[in-house]
């Protein structure tokens, strides 16, 4: 069963903030898998914001929200859109 899955809700709004450097391995990726970013960011319809993760292979990125426990991918135009409205 694969639970990676495509982001359907609209992001609203993108904080950037420090990196947290708890739970995190020398390297900087989560012992849980996944290095967290500076993004933060609110989906339409929560009041919370949730850490943007990252997937690093190489000079290739590719950003992620767990929930639930199910793997999310943020194209990042998503992040652009949000960004250039503020």
């Amino acid at each position: 069963m694969n639970k990676l899955k495509r982001l359907q809700k609209k992001i609203i709004d993108v904080k950037v903030t420090d990196v947290p450097k708890y739970g995190r391995s020398p390297s900087g990726y989560t012992y849980s898998h996944g290095a967290p970013t500076q993004y933060k960011v609110k989906l339409e319809g929560e009041h919370l914001f949730r850490r943007l993760q990252c997937w690093q292979f190489t000079n290739t990125a590719t950003y992620f929200l767990r929930i639930n426990g199910v793997e999310y991918i943020v194209p990042e135009a998503k992040l652009d859109a949000v960004e250039a409205e503020s």
